[in-house]
């Protein structure tokens, strides 16, 4: 099966179980399917660098702003560089923009391949490289409030990426 890549950078709410039959859709070389969905949490962790305790914020939206294009771009860049390490069949991204209440899903990363490892190790991989390279910005809105505050790239996201 030739490797195919669909990106989708979108306001609009996705369905997994549908993307996921999207992956398997006359799909019969790949044994291993492998997904990840992401979801808005209703609270800001906790700043890990603090040297005192820190209270959690909580969070009602996260806004992410984007250059339509500039994504695109980056997102089939992650993936096709997942594809030149594992033997992928098809990858799927698809990337919400816009304010999304906690609860929403907000990221889709779907991988194939004959052999569940790869599956698994490429979606890591995109994971990871999406969280730090993806031109997405973020803003943390807590309930009531008119503005938010920008989130700002965490260390733990860059050590991610040391491993691959």
């Amino acid at each position: 099966m030739p490797l195919e890549i669909s990106i989708s950078v979108q306001a609009e709410g996705f369905d997994p179980g549908a993307e996921y039959n999207l992956l398997r859709s006359e799909n019969y070389s790949d044994g291993a399917t492998t997904m990840f969905v992401g979801t808005v949490r209703d609270f800001s962790p906790a700043d890990a660098a603090a040297l005192e305790p820190v209270e959690q914020k909580t969070v009602a939206v996260l806004e992410l702003e984007h250059y339509p294009g500039m994504a695109e771009s980056a997102l089939t860049d992650i993936a096709r560089r997942a594809a030149e390490r594992w033997p992928l069949g098809r990858v799927r991204i698809v990337h919400r923009y816009g304010p999304l209440a906690a609860g929403e899903e907000i990221v889709f990363v779907g991988t194939t391949s004959a052999h569940r490892q790869a599956s698994l190790d490429a979606c890591a991989f995109i994971m990871d490289f999406l969280k730090s390279r993806a031109p997405f910005w973020k803003k943390e809105i807590a309930a009531g409030a008119e503005d938010g505050s920008w989130v700002e790239a965490r260390a733990s996201d860059q050590d991610a990426l040391k491993k691959w």
